[in-house]
C-alpha cells in the first residue's frame, strides 16, 4: 500500500487547486458554448387554440329590502323615579342695561398725495 506523505510547506496543494478550478471553468464554458440545450422553433408546429366564448350568465338580481308598515304602538311603561331638583330661580328678572352714549366724531385726515405723481 502506497504511503502519501504530506508536507504543509509544499505549494503542490495550491497548484492542484488552481488546476481544478481552471478545469471546472473550462467545462462550464464548454457546456454553455457548445452543448447547451437549444429550443428548435422550426421543429414545433404552430398551434392555435380557439376556445368558444362562454355565454354570459343572466344578471343576478339582488332584491333591496323595503321596510314594511309600522305596527301598533306598545303599552306605556311604568313611571321612572323622580329626578334631582333644579337650581333656584332668580328673585326678580334682570333689567336691560342702558345704551352707552355715542362717541364723538373724529376729525377728517389730511388728503394723501396721488400715487401716480412723485416729486423726483
Amino acid at each position: 500500500m502506497p504511503v502519501v506523505y504530506r508536507n504543509d510547506d509544499s505549494p503542490a496543494w495550491a497548484t492542484m487547486a488552481i488546476v481544478l478550478v481552471v478545469a471546472l471553468f473550462a467545462l462550464l464554458i464548454g457546456y454553455f458554448a457548445w452543448w447547451q440545450p437549444r429550443a428548435d422553433a422550426e421543429s414545433r408546429p404552430e398551434v392555435n387554440v380557439i376556445q368558444p366564448a362562454q355565454p354570459s350568465p343572466a344578471p343576478t338580481v339582488i332584491p333591496v329590502p323595503v321596510p314594511g308598515p309600522s305596527g301598533p304602538a306598545g303599552p306605556a311603561g311604568p313611571a321612572g323615579p323622580a329626578g334631582p331638583s333644579g337650581p333656584a330661580a332668580p328673585a326678580q328678572p334682570a333689567e336691560p342695561a342702558e345704551p352707552a352714549a355715542p362717541a364723538a366724531p373724529a376729525e377728517p385726515a389730511e388728503p394723501a398725495a396721488p400715487s401716480g405723481e412723485s416729486g423726483m
